[in-house]
Order: C-alpha cells, then structure tokens, then sequence
C-alpha cells in the first residue's frame, strides 16, 4: 500500500470542528461512522451504516460491534482501523454512490491517507481493497476525521456500539493481528514501572543486595574470569557448593559443616568457620567495622547504606580470592 502510484483514500482533516462537521452533512447517499472503546482490559469496536431510501434495501441503520483483542495487543488506533475496514466491506451493493466514512481517531485517518509502514497494515489493505472496489462501480469514497467535541448522532451512535463490545467481561470472539508496538510499549511502561525483582525470586539475593536489580551488578563481574564470576555468583546467590544448600537439593547427606560448629551457610562459610580461619587475613584487612557483613563483602548494598553507595571492590575481589583458596565451591573447568 506504501507504493507511491497506489491511488490515495480522500480523507478531510481539519482541526477546526466547523468543516468535518459540515462535510459529513453534506448530501452523501451513504454515510457510516466507527468508534472504538478501550476499558477493561480489552479494546472495543463499534459501527453504524446508514443506508437512505435511495439506495436498495433502504432506508435503514446497521449497527456491529464486537471485541477487537486485548489491551495488551491492542489500542483504539487499531480499532478504528479494525471498524473501518468492516464497515466497507460490509456496504450493501452499490453503484455510482457517494460514501463518507466518519471517525473520531484523528491518527487512524491520517493513516488512511497515508499509509506508509505505521501498525495495522493488514486492516489499511483491508480498507483499500473494499475503496478499490467500490470505485471500480463508479463510487466515490471519503474518510472524514471528526473530534468527539463536534458530537455528531453517527458518530455517538457507533461509540455506544464500542462501549458494548469492552464491557466488563468481554472476550474476543476470534484472533486479530495484533499491534507489536502496543506489546512492547506496555512491556516496556511494566518493567519501567516495578524496576525489581518479583517477591518470590531470589530472596537471598536481596538480602545480600538490596540494590537489586542494578547497573552495579556489571561493575561487579566485569574483568573476572569464568572461576570468579562462578563463585562470585554462587555467594550472592546462596545456590552454592556448601552443605546447606547441598541439603536442601539432596545432593549432601547432611548441612553440617566440616567443623561440626553449625550449618555450613554461606556467612558460617566466610567468617566462621574454623577450618579457613588462616585464609581470611586479606578478607580482614579490608575493613574495621563491617566484618562479618555479608552485603559489604559481596559487593551488596546494605539497608543502611545512602544513596552515594558503590560496591567496595577490594573487599569482593578480597572475598573472592578466598572462597577460591579454600576450594569449597570449586567446580570443573
């Protein structure tokens, strides 16, 4: 449709309330007009064709609606796309007729009129191949673009019809194509608007690091190797090499540490643990007053901690070069 010799759509946009109104009064022998309705989680599509006395099967008012997809996959953009291609195809037979198709999404039109590679391209084919054949049968057909504010009788009739297609409970009757950009935007606004982790995921983790999830996390296992990012991450993650976990996955017969003082938890494996009591001097060294901190020397970030807070990565490397002298959490490489 975007190829520039296809014969364009005649659509009237004016900002001014006064022309589109007056336009679509004029002495057109059919007129239709489309809405569409997002609430609830779904987005609505509503009609109404009416067909004069001239015209055969005349005079009377067709109404349609039906439930276009989900919020997720939809907008009122596509809606009326999706309401104005049903309503041509849907026209009775006509010959040598002059039709106006009335819409209130000013987007919708403009894309009407030039198609280039925006969303809905199937329902703009759609709408083009009804126009195509039309005018093959002497017809003459317009797209005017009016405001809600210009209240025109067509157009309240076909938001109605819309509104009773995204009732509380609707359901799409069937699969339509679905706006890409509209999933990704929402996906994009979701993870924008709760930037952490779900409550039931990784809840040692964020004891460790309350900054989670964080640009810092790059800063942390940036220029290690593959041994060190492995230990690294089994620490911060508690899914490591030692029997507490082990126990719990069935994999050891007991969590007792080798020392037999207590559980062989990560914070027992770093700081309490007699067997490595010759391994943390380095460990140490790094700090008075935070020993024993696991979030200091995991590269985590403390509740206590202000905002100006960056990981101390003496104390992580530190950390690092002893879990991997001790050998506990040592996999094959």
């Amino acid at each position: 449709i975007s190829e520039p010799w296809v014969e364009r759509v005649q659509t009237i946009v004016d900002d001014g309330d006064s022309l589109g109104t007056t336009q679509a009064d004029l002495g057109w022998a059919v007129r239709a007009a489309v809405s569409s309705s997002a609430r609830n989680g779904v987005v609505g599509v509503g009609g109404v064709i009416e067909i004069p006395a001239s015209v055969r099967g005349g005079p009377k008012l067709e109404r349609f609606s039906f439930t276009l997809g989900m919020r997720t996959e939809q907008n009122p953009f596509s809606g009326q796309l999706a309401a104005m291609a049903y309503a041509l195809r849907h026209l009775p037979d006509l010959e040598y007729r002059s039709v106006v198709l009335l819409a209130s999404n000013k987007a919708a039109v403009l894309t009407v009129r030039n198609p280039c590679l925006q969303s809905g391209q199937e329902y703009i084919e759609c709408t083009y191949n009804s126009i195509n054949v039309l005018r093959v049968k002497g017809n003459v057909v317009a797209v005017i673009w009016m405001p809600t504010s210009a209240e025109h009788r067509l157009l309240k009739m076909a938001k109605k019809e819309a509104q009773s297609a995204s009732r509380d409970g609707a359901v799409p009757a069937q699969k339509f194509p679905r706006m890409r950009s509209t999933t990704l935007n929402i996906a994009r606004s979701s993870q924008r608007a709760s930037k952490r982790l779900p409550d039931n995921v990784g809840k040692f983790s964020k004891k460790v690091d309350a900054a989670l999830p964080g640009k810092h996390t790059r800063l942390l296992y940036d220029g290690l190797s593959r041994r060190e990012a492995s230990v690294l991450a089994q620490l911060r993650t508690g899914m490591a090499r030692l029997n507490g976990y082990l126990f719990r996955i069935r994999v050891a017969a007991s969590q007792q540490c080798v020392c037999g003082q207590a559980i062989e938890t990560v914070k027992h494996f770093l700081f309490r643990c007699t067997k490595w009591t010759a391994h943390r001097t380095k460990m140490l060294q790094c700090t008075e007053i935070l020993r024993g901190n696991l979030s200091f020397y995991l590269g985590g970030k403390s509740p206590s901690d202000d905002a100006k807070w960056t990981p101390n990565m003496q104390a992580v490397h530190a950390t690092i070069r002893f879990a991997i002298a001790t050998g506990r959490l040592d996999t094959q490489y």
